[in-house]
C-alpha cells in the first residue's frame, strides 16, 4: 500500500503543470503575446503618423543613443552628432514642423549641444545598440531617430509584462491584472513616452519592477538584498528619477524590519533591514557615481543653456518649494506632449477620466485594506512616492540654481504610474470587478487607437500641452 501511494504521490508530481507566477505555462505565454501586440499596435502608429520630434528634449536624447552606440559619451559642451541634426531639419520639432533638410546651415540654438549628458547610460546604451543593430538590416538611410522610436514599444512591452508579473503576485486575477497591463499605454504620458525616444520610455518598466520587488517582500515574504540591490542600480541607471520607487520599496523595507525587531524577531529585522540598506546604497552608487564621473569631462566652463527654464524664488523659499507638492497628482495623466497628427479632444477627455481615477487610486486602496496590510501600504507607498517626485525635483534644482520649477511635469513621476494603476487593480480585484476592468480598457483602446489613426478626434485638443521646464 505504500509503495502505491508513493507512487501515485510521484505521478501526481511529475504531472503537475508548470506554472509561471501562479499562471499556467500556455495562459502566460498567451496573455505575453497579447501584451506584445497590444504594445506595438498602440505605439507603432504614433511612430509612423508623426514624424516630428517631440520637443521635451528628444534630439538630446537621441543624439546620446547615437554617440554611445557608436563608442562615445557625451560631456559638457558636446555637439549634437551631424546625422542627429539631419534628421531633425528633416523632421522639424513640435506642432509647427518646417523641415528643410538642411545638415549644415540653420539655428539649432540651446539644441546644438546635448545637455543630457548628465543622465546615467543604461536606457542609451540598450536603445542605441539596438537602433543601429536595426539600421543595418533596415534598407535605405537618415531613420536612426525612427528605429530608436521602435525601440520603445519594448521598452513598454517589457513594463506591460513585468506589471502583470507583480500584479499576480499581489493576488490580483489574472484578467484584472492583464486589463491593468493593458491599461499602461492607454495613459497618453506613458503612449508619448513610448514612441519617441527619451529616457522616460523605460520609467515604466522602472516602477513596474520596483512593483514586484514590493510585492516580494510584503506578500512572499521574501528578503534577499541583492535582487532588490540589482534592479535599483539598473532603474537608477536609466535615469535616476527612475529609481525612486525603489526607494519607496526601501522605506516600507524598513518599516517591516521595525515591526519585526518590536515583535522580538531579530532574524526577520535583520534581513529586511538589509534590504533597506542595499537599495539606498545601489542607488547613490549610481547617482554620486555618475555624476562624478561626468563633472570631469567636457568643458570645464560650460553653461547649462536652459538654466533660464528656472523660476527665481520670490518670498518663503520652502513655501516656493513646496507649492508643487501634489502637483504630480493634477497633471498625472494630462500634462503630455503628443503630435497634433495623434492627438485630440478625445485623448484629452480620456486622459482627464484617466486622472480622476488614479489620483484617487491610493486613497482608495487604504480605505478597504487593513491598516498596515500590505493592500494599505502599497497605497501609502504611492501615495508618499509620487508626492516625493515634485520634493526632489525642486530640491535638486534648488541646489544647483538656487531656482524652483513652476511646474514640476507629471513625466517626472511616471515611473509611480504602475503603483496607482496596481492600486486600482487591487480595489477592482476585491469587489470582482472583472467585467467591468476588462470594458473599461476596451473603451480606452477605442479611443486611443482611433485618435492615433486620426478617424475620431472631435477637433484638436485644446488642452494637455502644457510648457515642460529643463533644470
Amino acid at each position: 500500500m505504500d509503495k502505491v501511494s508513493a507512487s501515485t504521490q510521484s505521478t501526481q508530481v511529475l504531472s503537475r503543470p508548470r506554472t509561471v507566477a501562479g499562471d499556467p505555462l500556455r495562459r502566460f505565454l498567451l496573455v505575453t503575446l497579447g501584451l506584445l501586440a497590444f504594445a506595438l499596435a498602440l505605439a507603432l502608429p504614433a511612430v509612423v503618423r508623426s514624424p516630428q520630434l517631440s520637443p521635451v528634449d528628444e534630439v538630446a536624447h537621441a543624439d546620446y543613443a547615437y554617440q554611445i552606440a557608436h563608442g562615445s559619451i557625451p560631456a559638457k559642451g558636446s555637439l549634437v552628432a551631424p546625422e542627429i541634426r539631419y534628421e531633425w531639419s528633416c523632421r522639424g520639432v513640435g506642432d509647427t514642423p518646417e523641415p528643410n533638410c538642411d545638415s549644415v546651415g540653420g539655428d539649432f540654438g540651446a539644441g546644438a549641444q546635448d545637455y543630457n549628458f548628465g543622465d546615467p547610460p543604461v536606457y542609451y546604451l540598450i536603445t542605441g545598440v539596438l537602433a543601429r543593430g536595426l539600421d543595418l538590416v533596415v534598407p535605405g538611410g537618415h531613420h536612426f531617430i525612427s528605429l530608436g522610436r521602435c525601440v520603445g514599444a519594448l521598452w513598454l512591452f517589457a513594463g506591460m509584462l513585468v506589471l502583470y508579473l507583480a500584479l499576480r503576485r499581489l493576488r490580483v486575477a489574472w484578467p484584472i491584472a492583464a486589463a491593468a497591463a493593458g491599461l499602461l499605454p492607454l495613459c497618453p504620458g506613458v503612449l508619448a513616452a513610448a514612441s519617441t525616444m527619451t529616457s522616460d520610455a523605460p520609467a515604466v518598466l522602472a516602477g513596474a519592477a520596483a512593483l514586484y520587488m514590493l510585492a516580494r517582500i510584503t506578500v512572499q515574504h521574501r528578503m534577499g538584498w541583492v535582487l532588490p540591490a540589482v534592479v535599483t542600480v539598473l532603474a537608477t541607471g536609466t535615469k535616476v528619477l527612475n529609481g525612486m520607487p525603489m526607494l519607496a520599496v526601501a522605506c516600507v523595507a524598513a518599516a517591516l524590519a521595525n515591526t519585526a525587531w518590536r515583535r522580538g524577531d531579530r532574524s526577520d529585522a535583520r534581513r529586511a533591514a538589509l534590504v533597506c540598506l542595499a537599495i539606498p546604497a545601489s542607488f547613490a552608487a549610481v547617482f554620486l557615481g555618475w555624476g562624478a564621473y561626468q563633472s570631469g569631462r567636457g568643458q570645464a566652463d560650460w553653461v547649462n543653456p536652459n538654466l533660464g527654464d528656472g523660476l527665481p524664488l520670490h518670498g518663503s523659499a520652502l513655501g516656493d518649494l513646496l507649492s508643487n507638492l501634489f502637483g504630480t497628482f493634477q497633471n498625472l495623466t494630462t500634462n503630455y506632449w503628443l503630435a497634433p497628427q495623434i492627438n485630440g479632444e478625445t485623448v484629452t477627455i480620456w486622459a482627464t477620466l484617466l486622472g480622476v481615477l488614479l489620483g484617487a487610486a491610493p486613497l482608495l486602496v487604504m480605505l478597504i485594506s487593513r491598516t498596515r496590510s500590505w493592500g494599505w501600504g502599497l497605497g501609502l507607498a504611492a501615495f508618499l512616492g509620487l508626492s516625493a517626485v515634485s520634493l526632489a525635483v525642486e530640491f535638486e534644482v534648488y541646489t544647483e540654481n538656487d531656482q524652483y520649477f513652476a511646474l514640476v511635469s507629471a513625466r517626472y513621476a511616471l515611473s509611480f504610474l504602475p503603483w496607482v494603476i496596481a492600486c486600482l487593480a487591487v480595489v477592482a480585484g476585491r469587489r470582482r470587478l472583472h467585467k467591468t476592468s476588462v470594458a473599461f480598457v476596451g473603451i480606452g483602446t477605442a479611443v486611443m487607437l482611433l485618435a492615433e489613426m486620426g478617424l475620431f478626434t472631435l477637433g484638436p485638443a485644446l488642452v494637455g500641452r502644457s510648457a515642460f521646464l529643463i533644470g
